[in-house]
């Protein structure tokens, strides 16, 4: 059983991969949009082909020594083309359009890897990837071998089908002492689809600011974010007591957990580990208890 969910799991290609451009004429010299494809890059050993990296691009640690070409949603074509690459690999977000319109009438390439927040869009974003680079038969070992654990246990949690899924909610942190929380459509709702959870706030699309009586209405049984946003919220107890959250289930029960947050919200191939660590959590019982 374990292993016909893992054929199924990896034989599933999105349809959002059909949008790569497969192989790249040259992808010797490449700047990087998007800390997912770093990671990606790094996952399929090609990190030799890497000339420069966005400022979401914070992991492996070491690509940390690779120049900036800004933030993903906000290049500099200057910094770009400075850097001579002979491709520009992005996330679907990647921008603006202006400066991807730039490199384009420069002659640079530019691929926009597709993004779906599931864990078959995960692998489809490996294999856009090594199909740009020309590596689609070694990927395909790669997936198989790094990643087969977590699909399988992925396609388990999703064919349990239980009869109630735990109630959950995905922050980002507070913006301007309100939480700030992943609604449909995000990377936050797929980590809990993926997970077993379902999503309080999916009644709307986005992340958007929460109010009060929204934060109430919702109320999460269990509340997850990014560790950095939980310490610019001044820690566990802290967040717990902001108006709002402290009225729900997830703060009466201490039910909170940190993660990193390109882990993840990253979907790139740690969000797979992620989504199996937040699901083990759930069916143990073993949140975090509010300190």
């Amino acid at each position: 059983m374990r292993r016909c969910l893992l054929l199924l799991a990896l034989s599933v290609v999105v349809q959002a991969t059909l949008a790569c451009e497969a192989p790249a004429d040259d992808a010797s010299r490449i700047a990087v949009a998007g800390g997912s494809l770093t990671e990606i890059l790094y996952f399929l050993d090609q990190q030799d082909r890497i000339v420069a990296v966005d400022s979401t691009s914070n992991f492996p640690e070491e690509a940390s020594q690779f120049p900036s070409v800004g933030y993903v949603r906000a290049l500099s074509a200057e910094g770009v083309l400075s850097l001579a690459p002979t491709l520009v690999l992005g996330e679907d977000d990647m921008g603006p359009p202006a400066v991807l319109s730039q490199l384009e009438s420069t002659g640079v390439p530019s691929v926009m890897v597709p993004e779906v927040h599931t864990a078959d869009g995960i692998v489809s974003k490996i294999r856009c990837v090594a199909s740009v680079l020309g590596i689609s038969e070694e990927a395909e070992v790669i997936i198989e071998s790094e990643l087969a654990d977590e699909l399988a246990a992925l396609s388990e949690i999703q064919a349990r089908q239980p009869g109630r899924k735990p109630r959950g909610a995905v922050l980002l942190g507070l913006r301007d002492g309100s939480p700030l929380g992943a609604g449909a459509n995000t990377s936050g709702n797929g980590l809990l689809e993926m997970a077993g959870a379902e999503n309080v706030l999916a009644g709307f699309d986005g992340w958007k600011p929460l109010s009060l009586e929204a934060m109430i209405a919702a109320d999460p049984e269990f509340i997850v974010i990014p560790t950095r946003g939980l310490n610019d919220a001044g820690g566990h107890s802290a967040l717990l007591d902001q108006p709002g959250i402290n009225l729900t289930t997830a703060a009466r029960d201490g039910r909170l957990i940190d993660m990193d947050g390109m882990t993840m919200l990253g979907f790139g191939p740690r969000t797979l580990s992620a989504a199996v660590e937040l699901a083990a959590k759930l069916q143990s019982g073993e949140l975090t208890t509010a300190q």
